[in-house]
């Protein structure tokens, strides 16, 4: 048992000395960012996107502004979405100044006085610090004359691997706690104030699903699709609002779908503290170390010479290592299908794989002191 335990030490111990190396050579780099954003969800995602035909979201439909071109067309969409009683309408564009097409801006102004539903956003800009928040903001050219619902669509990204994973509630803005777009939508569709604006990140749930997207032309024909719902009001096709997620490269305004998905259906992924992960991976990492220190007791006492070569070779205990490995994964990810509830086998697993080294330089340093 202590053997057990100095092995699981140790192998914790080269795992981190190999992380260093990593993290601090710059041949290392491009690895050391995949290691560093990647999380246990990824798999489980990528899992839930390989089965069966992905449900519709019963709550978000999204309206592609893709191909429309003048502040006139936007309008005329914005008023043909208004008609058909969606509970609320998010649009994902900020409309910064005036443009030569006045009659255009009158329309957008128009039709921002017209309904009551539409959430527009807005862009916080100079970060400060904690107690300050941001210094600047950017809003819609109508916003300050007509009292439109607004929310700023920051959303907060991995600072170098850039994987987009979580949703802002709120965020401070010259001292003032302001609500996100993503608040401000949830709350206007169920009609009441459920999520505050707190300076807080939620961990979006990135289970795959399928938003329907009706065209502009469509949006007089598809009263059934958009009554009652969510309808987000962006563009699908523009490249320059594509964000890295756990499933790939996606559209800002589905982004924004998932976020107001998770907060709807109160799905956000939960995962334990930081001690809480290291304690689990110690006690993962020994438990293995147990087992496979019993399991290789057991076949050097096997009789039969080929059965105790073959159970005892290194390829076999790797592919049973490899299949402990996957059990864990796959309870892993019945934790997350059922609770949402996320454990990170990264450490843990990176230290099992180092057992077997940690076992040789146990075993040569025993034998070197007892042959002074």
């Amino acid at each position: 048992m202590i053997r057990n335990l100095i092995v699981t030490i140790l192998s914790f111990a080269v795992a981190g000395l190999f992380a260093l190396f990593a993290f601090n050579l710059t041949v290392f780099n491009p690895i050391a960012q995949v290691v560093t954003d990647f999380e246990m969800t990824d798999v489980y995602y990528h899992i839930l996107q390989d089965g069966d035909i992905l449900e519709d979201s019963p709550d978000i439909v999204i309206v592609d502004m893709s191909d429309l071109y003048s502040r006139r067309e936007i309008a005329a969409t914005l008023d043909a979405i208004g008609k058909q009683k969606p509970r609320v309408v998010g649009v994902d564009v900020v409309f910064e100044g005036l443009k030569e097409d006045t009659l255009g801006d009158a329309m957008i102004f128009e039709t921002a006085a017209k309904y009551d539903n539409i959430v527009y956003s807005y862009k916080l800009l100079d970060y400060q610090n904690d107690s300050i928040g941001y210094a600047e903001s950017v809003h819609s050219f109508f916003a300050e004359a007509v009292p439109v619902m607004e929310g700023f669509t920051n959303m907060q990204r991995n600072l170098y691997g850039g994987l987009k994973r979580q949703l802002s509630l709120g965020r401070r803005y010259q001292g003032k706690l302001q609500p996100s777009f993503i608040t401000k939508v949830v709350n206007t569709y169920q009609g009441k104030e459920i999520y505050k604006p707190l300076d807080k990140d939620l961990n979006i749930n990135f289970s795959p699903r399928h938003y329907r997207v009706i065209n502009p032309e469509d949006v007089s024909k598809s009263g059934d699709l958009i009554r009652g719902k969510v309808v987000l009001f962006g563009a699908m096709k523009d490249e320059y609002d594509m964000h890295y997620t756990p499933l790939g490269k996606i559209a800002g305004v589905e982004l924004l779908g998932y976020a107001i998905d998770t907060l709807i259906n109160q799905t956000e992924v939960k995962s334990a503290s930081g001690w809480q992960q290291w304690i689990i991976a110690f006690l993962l990492v020994f438990f293995t170390e147990t087992i496979f220190s019993f399991y290789k007791n057991r076949v050097s006492r096997i009789g039969n010479r080929f059965w105790r070569f073959l159970l005892s070779a290194t390829f076999f205990r790797s592919y049973l290592m490899f299949l402990w490995m996957a059990v864990w994964v796959w309870l892993g990810f019945i934790l997350f299908f059922k609770y949402n509830f996320s454990l990170n086998f990264g450490w843990a697993f990176s230290a099992i794989a180092f057992l077997v080294l940690a076992e040789g330089i146990i075993k040569e340093s025993i034998e070197a002191y007892n042959s002074k």
